[in-house]
């Protein structure tokens, strides 16, 4: 069987020989090292760890005896998330950030969890949030062999950056203190241990294609959910949009746009036509939407508590052709982002071609639950 470690790491490349140094010690020396991190992430990593043959996975290797030729570990394995742009993120700051750090975390957890490997996901690294996209992606894929590990070393040699590892022959180091005193101690007192965290594998409960190919988190979430009748809740009291026992916050402008189309859909007793041609009365056409500005800021007052932060000269209370299309293309995204295919049916959709385009909700009047309070 074939071991791999997937790790996250930011600025503390130390954690990955820490790893090594623990799983050498139970007899668990790994095929493969695959990093996840972000650009300036990479740089430390490559600096610390690779350095052409010289870095610290080198010496760890040379100093317990193993052959680091074996061990598949290079720069192609340090994969960073991408912007809109197919740009290497420096960092994770957003929340865009994080849903491409969440959907790399995935494809990788997928993709290394196939055939007869171990994967040691190792969330010790990099921001929380980098942790915990990982520890999710674990959940979803995780099998019985898998396991989520996380480092504990001494605080007292935790990111010193001379201490990678605990070598063979005792060294002395100097170390500082809270008050930034120096002190020396020897690196055979640091305690490096790997702990083992208990995690619920989902994975059984998949549908076969999510296994077989990539897929958005929202669409993972959405299979597992088991509801025989599956429909949308709107609550304006607590920005929230569920789906079954799902739920996504949303921002308040987005809120208000969505709810001012529920609120039309659900005046409307037709089923949707399943003919493409005959437009429901309750799609609006753009001008339409423009003049009824004043709905749209009466539910973005609710919703924020009165607060104008939405009502600039920019904001929902003034729309105008350009930030209409922004917002729905907003909310349309985080639908389904939370709920994965199944945020198309609350979507705002078009009907028909431009220049008699409608907007509105295709969604049946018994799925959508409004809540005002």
């Amino acid at each position: 069987m074939k071991r791999i470690l997937l790790a996250v790491s930011g600025m503390s490349p130390q954690i990955i020989t820490e790893a090594l140094y623990c799983l050498h010690c139970d007899g668990r020396d790994v095929d493969a090292i695959h990093v996840v991190t972000t650009r300036d992430g990479k740089d430390l990593l490559q600096a610390g760890l690779l350095d052409s043959g010289r870095g610290q996975f080198y010496r760890f290797c040379k100093e317990y005896g193993l052959d680091a030729r074996q061990v598949d570990f290079s720069r192609d394995n340090m994969h960073i998330p991408l912007d809109a742009r197919g740009r290497e993120l420096p960092d994770i700051v957003d929340q865009d950030d994080n849903e491409a750090l969440l959907v790399l975390c995935l494809r990788l957890a997928r993709e290394l969890t196939q055939g007869d490997t171990a994967v040691y996901f190792l969330v010790a690294g990099g921001r929380k949030t980098m942790s915990s996209c990982l520890s999710f992606a674990a959940q979803m894929y995780g099998r019985p062999q898998d396991r989520i590990y996380h480092v504990l070393v001494s605080p007292e040699f935790e990111g010193h950056r001379d201490f990678w590892f605990p070598p063979r022959e005792a060294r002395r180091l100097e170390l500082r203190d809270r008050q930034g005193r120096s002190f020396w101690m020897n690196t055979d007192d640091a305690r490096v241990q790997l702990v083992s965290l208990p995690f619920l594998s989902l994975r059984r409960h998949l549908p076969g294609h999510l296994l077989a190919g990539p897929d958005t988190p929202g669409a993972l979430m959405a299979s597992l959910v088991r509801e025989e009748d599956r429909g949308f809740t709107i609550s304006l009291a607590a920005k929230t949009v569920a789906y079954g026992s799902l739920q996504v916050d949303l921002k308040p402008v987005w809120l208000a746009l969505l709810a001012f189309f529920a609120e039309i859909r659900l005046q409307g007793a037709a089923p949707v036509p399943t003919d493409s041609g005959e437009c429901p009365p309750w799609f609006l056409e753009t001008g339409e939407i423009l003049n009824r500005q004043n709905r749209i800021a009466k539910l973005y007052e609710h919703i924020a508590g009165g607060r104008k932060d939405g009502m600039s000269t920019t904001g929902i209370s003034s729309l105008n052709a350009d930030n209409f299309h922004s917002y729905r293309s907003r909310v349309n995204q985080a639908l389904r982002t939370a709920f994965g295919p199944a945020g198309e049916l609350l979507a705002i959709q078009p009907w028909g071609r431009r220049p008699n385009t409608r907007y509105g909700l295709r969604i049946e009047k018994r799925q959508v639950q409004f809540k005002k309070k």
